[in-house]
């Protein structure tokens, strides 16, 4: 069952009044000088009475945050709109932007790296247009101080049974550390999500 079917999601608040919907929009100085950036977020749900365990091996098998990576990869003879974002399906850090609509090519074209340089694929013109960010710019812990230790990248185990009620709301530290030295927005199209494993929701 997918996040989307359950009642537990991520909230900003630990009384769990105000649902994150998404996305986490963050000013990065290109020259790497303003530092990691901190936040918390709350999981947990106000349904009377439930339960959250994995959909397999429910009750033992810990439910997991990890940052992943959700910029779109090319796909052949495909349709692209203006400024739509794309990244190599084998992935060079970077991103591509759709300059030219139309529709993509038979055969993934050679990824130009220079920041400003194009190419032709089928009827779309890709630029790239900066680095991507990565899942490794990210750290996730139960706590703001273990984000000291937390590894970069890696996921965070939740528990293996979580129950409703504000309550019983986990928080979620994250601490972003950008690596990105080139200009870009991509506020259009978010390049990092947070994914949580297959999980079943019951009541208690």
């Amino acid at each position: 069952m997918a996040l989307a079917d359950v009642t537990f999601k991520l909230y900003e608040d630990a009384a769990l009044i105000t649902q994150f919907t998404g996305p986490l929009i963050i000013e990065h100085q290109s020259d790497l000088s303003d530092g990691n950036r901190d936040y918390v977020l709350y999981f947990g749900s106000l349904s009377a009475s439930t339960q959250l365990q994995t959909t397999v091996n429910p009750g033992v098998d810990d439910i997991t945050i990890t940052p992943v990576d959700i910029l779109p990869e090319w796909v052949a003879s495909t349709a692209a709109a203006l400024d739509d974002s794309i990244e190599p399906t084998a992935g060079n850090n970077r991103r591509y932007v759709a300059t030219t609509a139309g529709t993509t090519g038979a055969t993934e074209p050679t990824w130009p790296t220079a920041i400003g340089s194009a190419v032709a694929d089928g009827s779309v013109i890709w630029t790239c247009v900066s680095e991507t960010h990565e899942p490794t710019e990210f750290k996730v812990a139960s706590t703001n101080a273990g984000l000291d230790a937390a590894t970069a990248g890696a996921g965070l185990a939740l528990g293996n049974t979580l129950l409703s009620g504000s309550a019983n709301a986990v928080e979620v530290h994250i601490r972003v550390t950008n690596t990105v030295t080139t200009l870009g927005d991509n506020s259009a199209q978010p390049e990092i999500g947070f994914n949580i494993n297959d999980v079943t929701e019951s009541a208690q």
